[in-house]
C-alpha cells in the first residue's frame, strides 16, 4: 500500500480493487472516507497518520 498526504487527508493506495465503504478501519480506529476521483485503487482517509503496511477494512 502506497499513501501521500493532502491537508487534512491521507490518500492510500490498495494494490488490487476493493470495495471502498464511507468508513476506513485501522488499527481499531474508525476513519471516514472520501472518493479520489482519476486515481484508480485510492481512497482518502481524514487523518494524517501513516497507514503504510497497516491492515485496512472498510464499510459503511
Amino acid at each position: 500500500m502506497n499513501q501521500i498526504i493532502i491537508n487534512d487527508y491521507v490518500v492510500i493506495e490498495v494494490s488490487n480493487e476493493i470495495y471502498f465503504g464511507n468508513y476506513a478501519l485501522i488499527d481499531g480506529k474508525e476513519y471516514l472516507t472520501e472518493i479520489v476521483y482519476d486515481l484508480p485503487n485510492c481512497i482518502a482517509i481524514k487523518s494524517k497518520g501513516d497507514f503504510v503496511g497497516k491492515e485496512v477494512f472498510f464499510h459503511d
